[in-house]
């Protein structure tokens, strides 16, 4: 079986949880004998079963082509709305007029949804908001789960502390520096704390950099990203006494599922699907309280923590093996039903 696999043209400038997954998804599905590419310019024939990672308008051409020719597609959608403020109620309840009077087949962006044979969202709580704003029906949908690398299991502290001269207890955070990871508001919870925060992440958004800069003083330390196969990014989650994504919205964050088989402490957004994923292993704060996030972080660093039941838990659910292997049993079903042999 050959796959392609489309990925945001301009992804890998900035290498989030869209890119790895699809890149951990593509390493573990070779290893169990599926061909996979990716699709560049360049590419001039698919495979048998072509993969779109996330909802962008530049799959419309290639979604048609497919169409056209019968190649069977998956979506992976993540996807999740935020009902914040009245202009996004607004929004939601014109998606969902809209999808039943059938005209966001259309839409440059949100039409994918009804161009592909089946949509993969991550989590059951994206799979319900899929039916309820789009009436996509579940027979179209399957949940299949973010992974995690066995890897981090594995990951000590020293090599992080010893490169970055850090002896004391820590927070800390992984991700670009951008409003939807609300370093901002997890800052202000940390100065209220009085613990040190490490927050590792590309600057997408310079002015909010700035500000975090200017908010965290002397008990914040920014510092570049680290490439993800860099064994100092494990170390640093081995490293950490709390890893704190109080994002916005995940769907659920990858770098946490990463932290919690390194044996961190978490503290997560519960927008986007994370329960699912951390149950009470994680604590979970409300994203827009500035003493939410404080109190889930005291929490955390203080209460008992079993972290080879975490651990545990995590690899058991959800690494790219088990990923990989329900990722094929979609495939499978698209060609089945296709009428394509594998």
């Amino acid at each position: 079986m050959r796959v392609t696999f489309a990925t945001r043209y301009d992804g890998w400038l900035w290498y989030g949880g869209a890119e790895t997954q699809a890149a951990q998804t593509a390493l573990a599905l070779q290893h169990l004998g599926v061909e996979v590419e990716f699709f560049t310019p360049l590419t001039h024939q698919l495979g048998t079963i072509v993969h779109f990672f996330g909802m962008y308008e530049h799959y419309k051409p290639v979604a048609h082509y497919c169409r056209r020719r019968a190649v069977p597609t998956v979506l992976s959608t993540i996807f999740y709305h935020r009902y914040v403020s009245l202009s996004n109620v607004f929004r939601a309840m014109r998606w969902m007029i809209q999808a039943r009077l059938g005209r966001l087949r259309k839409h440059p962006r949100l039409g994918l949804l009804w161009q592909v044979n089946y949509l993969l969202p991550n989590s059951q709580t994206e799979a319900r908001q899929l039916q309820r704003l789009f009436g996509i029906p579940d027979t179209h949908i399957t949940v299949v789960p973010n992974g995690v690398e066995t890897r981090f299991a594995h990951a000590t502290p020293e090599l992080f502390r010893e490169r970055f001269r850090v002896n004391e207890e820590f927070v800390l955070n992984v991700g670009r520096i951008e409003s939807r990871k609300n370093q901002l508001r997890l800052i202000r919870a940390i100065r209220e704390l009085g613990v040190p925060l490490i927050i590792l992440g590309q600057v997408a958004d310079p002015r909010l950099y700035k500000q975090c800069l200017e908010v965290g003083k002397d008990l914040v330390r920014i510092l570049p990203p680290l490439p993800h196969d860099e064994p100092l990014l494990a170390s640093a989650y081995a490293a950490c006494r709390v890893f704190a994504l109080p994002s916005l919205l995940e769907t659920p964050g990858i770098a946490a599922l990463e932290a919690g088989v390194a044996g961190a402490r978490l503290v997560v957004t519960p927008v986007g699907g994370a329960k699912e994923y951390f149950k009470h292993y994680a604590v979970y704060p409300k994203p827009t309280s500035v003493a939410s996030i404080r109190e889930a972080i005291a929490q955390a660093w203080s209460r008992p923590h079993d972290a080879a039941a975490q651990r545990e838990h995590l690899l058991n659910n959800f690494s790219w093996e088990r990923v990989a292997q329900h990722t094929l049993q979609v495939y499978q079903r698209c060609l089945r039903e296709a009428g394509i042999c594998k």
